[in-house]
């Protein structure tokens, strides 16, 4: 996306929270599922459906994502696109 695609995204919502500072309030929530086996837990990301359990240094087998690992994948998405989102801006 080039500096002038994001600006004309970007532009009406930065005047909608300038006019209605509470709608630019949002909630974020991540929805879970028990595992009927073992101990997981399937997490809905919008985008798939992840099943988490134990890290193979915990007991874990490595077939489940690490719910560590997740995290730091969360903050390295959240750095990522901030950053390229930065370098587009002018």
């Amino acid at each position: 996306m080039d500096w002038d695609t994001l600006r004309s995204v970007q532009w009406p919502l930065k005047q909608l929270y300038r006019e209605q500072p509470e709608v630019g309030s949002i909630v974020l929530e991540a929805i879970g599922t028990l595992g009927e086996e073992g101990l997981s837990c399937s997490v809905h990301t919008g985008q798939a459906l992840v099943d988490a359990g134990l890290h193979p240094s915990t007991g874990g087998d490595g077939t489940l994502a690490c719910s560590g690992d997740m995290l730091l994948q969360a903050l390295v998405a959240c750095a990522g696109v901030t950053s390229r989102w930065r370098s587009t801006a002018r």
